[in-house]
C-alpha cells in the first residue's frame, strides 16, 4: 500500500524532472557548442586581419627608422683620416673598428627607440647590400661580419629587392639552419630564438640605391600568446612544425597535454590539410587535463613557405555553457524534491495505513469470536468507516447500538 502511494509520485518526479534536466542539458549544450564554433571562426578571421594590421604597423615603424640618420648615416663615408706615422694596414683596421662600433651603436639606438614605443625587440640587425650581417644589438661580437642571412631569410631578401615586408620566421625550420648546422656559420650565433616576427626594410644610401637592410625581430613567446588571447577572449596557441611553440595556457602540464592532443593522428591530418589548402580547418574537440575545448587551426598567411606556422584558436566548452550551473541547481532541486516525495510518502502512508491496519486487526478478532470487541479508531478519514463496522457487528450480535459517534 505504501509503495502504491509513494512510487507513482516518485516515478512522475523522475520522468519529468530528470528527463527535463537531460533534455535541456543536451539541447543547450549543442546550441552552445554551435555558437562557440561560429565564434571561433569569426575570431580566427578577425585575428588574421588584426595581426596583418599589427604587422604593418610594426613594419611601418621599422621602415621609418631605416630612413632616419641614425641608421642611414652608417652607409655614408666616414670622416676619418690617416694619422701621422700610421701605416695603411693600421689605418684600415682602425677604420673597420670605428665603422663596426658605429654599426653597433646604430642598432642599439634603433633598438632603444623601438623599446620606448612598447614591446622590446628580441633582435635588431643591419645587413649590407648583399645580406651580410654588419651588426646586431645583443652581444654583437657573437656575430661578426660575414654571416649572409639573405638566403635563409626570404624576408631579408625581399627587403634587398626593395620591398619592405613582414613575416614569421622559424630558425629551426630554415634551410640555412639545416645546411650549416654544426659549423661556425650556424645562424644561431645571430639568433637563438626559434620563432620570430620579423620586419625588414631596405636602407637607401646616398646614391639612391639600396645599401642594406634593417631587420627587427620580436619573439613569439608564451607571454605574447597570452596577451593576444586576452584580446580575443579565447585561448591561443602558436603551432610550429606540428608542435606547440607558445600558448596562453599558463601551466606546463596544460601545455604538455595540449602538445599531446595536437599530435593525435586525426588532428595532425587536419593541420597538414590546412597547410596544403591554405584554409582554416573545421572545428574539432580537444581534451586538456580533463577539460573539454573546441578548437580550429588557421595557417599563417605571411609565414615562409618552408615553415609550417599557424594559430590554434581554443574555446572552453565549460565557459560557453554558462547555463550549466543553473541546470545543476535545478538537478539538485529535483533530487531534493524527490527525497521530499519519498519522506512525505512514507509519512502519509503511515498516517493512512495505521487506522486501516487497526480495523483489519479488529475484524480478525471478531472473526475469531471476540464479538464484544468494538473499533475505537480516531481518524477523520476512516473513523466513520469504523463506526459503521461497529453498527454492522451490533446488528449481527443483536446488541444495542452505542450512542458515541466518531
Amino acid at each position: 500500500m505504501r509503495a502504491k502511494i509513494i512510487f507513482p509520485n516518485l516515478l512522475i518526479v523522475l520522468i519529468l524532472g530528470i528527463g527535463s534536466y537531460f533534455y535541456l542539458d543536451t539541447v543547450l549544450s549543442q546550441k552552445a557548442d554551435n555558437k562557440l564554433s561560429k565564434e571561433l571562426k569569426v575570431v580566427s578571421s578577425l585575428f588574421e586581419r588584426s595581426e596583418a594590421l599589427r604587422g604593418y604597423e610594426q613594419l611601418n615603424q621599422v621602415s621609418r627608422l631605416s630612413m632616419t640618420n641614425v641608421v642611414a648615416s652608417l652607409f655614408k663615408e666616414m670622416d676619418i683620416e690617416l694619422a701621422e706615422g700610421e701605416s695603411q694596414e693600421a689605418f684600415e683596421k682602425r677604420l673597420r673598428l670605428e665603422w663596426f662600433n658605429k654599426a653597433v651603436q646604430s642598432v642599439e639606438t634603433a633598438s632603444s627607440i623601438l623599446s620606448q614605443k612598447g614591446h622590446k625587440p628580441a633582435i635588431v640587425f643591419i645587413t649590407d647590400r648583399n645580406g651580410v650581417v654588419l651588426a646586431r644589438n645583443t652581444t654583437p661580437n657573437a656575430c661578426p661580419a660575414g654571416r649572409n642571412v639573405a638566403t635563409a631569410m626570404p624576408v631579408v631578401q625581399r627587403a634587398l629587392d626593395g620591398e619592405a615586408n613582414y613575416a614569421l620566421w622559424s630558425v629551426d625550420g630554415s634551410s640555412f639552419d639545416k645546411k650549416y648546422k654544426g659549423t661556425q656559420k650556424h645562424l644561431c650565433s645571430l639568433i637563438n630564438t626559434g620563432l620570430l616576427e620579423i620586419s625588414a626594410a631596405p636602407i637607401w644610401g646616398p646614391d639612391d640605391k639600396i645599401s642594406g637592410v634593417l631587420a627587427v625581430g620580436y619573439e613569439v613567446s608564451n607571454g605574447t600568446a597570452a596577451k593576444k588571447a586576452s584580446f580575443l577572449g579565447h585561448d591561443l596557441a602558436v603551432i610550429n612544425g606540428g608542435k606547440v611553440y607558445s600558448t596562453s595556457f599558463t601551466t606546463d602540464t596544460d601545455r604538455q597535454t595540449l602538445n599531446s592532443e595536437i599530435s593525435r593522428p586525426d588532428i595532425l591530418k587536419e593541420i597538414k590539410s590546412s597547410f596544403n589548402t591554405k584554409k582554416t580547418t573545421g572545428v574539432f574537440k580537444l581534451n586538456v587535463n580533463g577539460k573539454q575545448y573546441l578548437a580550429l587551426f588557421s595557417p599563417l598567411a605571411n609565414a615562409d613557405k618552408k615553415d609550417e606556422i599557424g594559430y590554434l584558436f581554443i574555446g572552453s566548452e565549460a565557459e560557453s555553457r554558462f547555463f550549466s550551473v543553473p541546470l545543476k541547481i535545478l538537478l539538485i532541486i529535483i533530487l531534493s524534491g524527490l527525497l521530499l516525495v519519498i519522506v512525505a510518502g512514507i509519512i502519509l502512508g503511515n498516517y493512512f495505513m495505521k487506522p486501516v491496519m487497526a480495523i483489519e486487526e479488529g475484524l480478525l478478532k471478531i472473526i475469531n469470536g471476540e464479538y464484544d470487541y468494538r473499533f475505537d479508531v480516531k481518524s477523520s478519514e476512516v473513523g466513520g468507516l469504523s463506526y459503521r463496522i461497529n453498527q454492522l457487528v451490533n446488528v449481527f450480535t443483536d446488541q444495542e447500538e452505542s450512542e458515541d459517534v466518531e
